[in-house]
């Protein structure tokens, strides 16, 4: 029943890079991740941080000058209970989403490793690309297209790194490739980004 309303609470946030689209494949990733580890995870929490992460950057809870990730963490206590979510599993709910961004600082659960490799394996490959020039021109992190280029390079380079997992890492080196492949093939299209 509380998976329904979370579901309806969030079933209006439409974002070209992060929304409900981005919520399913971090979920099912994260799923993923978790049997290739053979990690026993509590999928209920996981399933509740997956929809409500980015809640943050959201209207109506975007707090200016606040990481979304803080705001999803204070909001979600009371999103959670008033959907009737066990709430013995918030704990773990806050902790999951507190470290789910590939900047974050890890949380000491099998949740919270899984669902940062998941979150961070979608900023990569091909569904990484797809989201980050999908929001040129629309974000602050992608002002133009040139600005998008640069943070394909950087993520390709740097967010293999930051995997915990060894599935994730499996999955990231098949995804970087992807991102230098597409990377390469469009320096050799426009005279190495000049002519973009």
């Amino acid at each position: 029943m509380w998976k329904k309303k979370i579901l309806e609470i969030v079933k209006e946030f439409k974002h070209p890079a992060w929304g409900i689209s981005h919520f399913n494949r971090i979920y099912d990733l994260s799923l993923e991740l978790a049997k290739a580890q053979n990690f026993d995870v509590d999928a209920d929490s996981l399933y509740a941080a997956a929809f409500l992460h980015d809640i943050g950057a959201f209207e109506p809870f975007i707090q200016k000058g606040k990481d979304h990730s803080d705001v999803a963490v204070e909001i979600c206590d009371e999103i959670l209970n008033s959907i009737e979510f066990p709430s013995e599993k918030i704990p773990l709910v806050k902790e999951i989403i507190k470290s789910h961004m590939f900047y974050a600082k890890l949380g000491e659960s099998f949740e919270s490793k899984i669902f940062h490799d998941a979150d961070t394996l979608d900023f990569m490959g091909t569904i990484g690309i797809t989201r980050i020039l999908s929001i040129v021109g629309i974000d602050d992190w992608t002002p133009d297209l040139r600005s998008a280029i640069k943070l394909l390079e950087r993520f390709s380079n740097d967010l293999p790194q930051s995997l915990i997992t060894d599935k994730a890492q499996e999955i990231g080196k098949l995804r970087k490739k992807e991102m230098e492949e597409f990377l390469k093939n469009l320096a050799n299209q426009t005279n190495h980004f000049e002519s973009i």
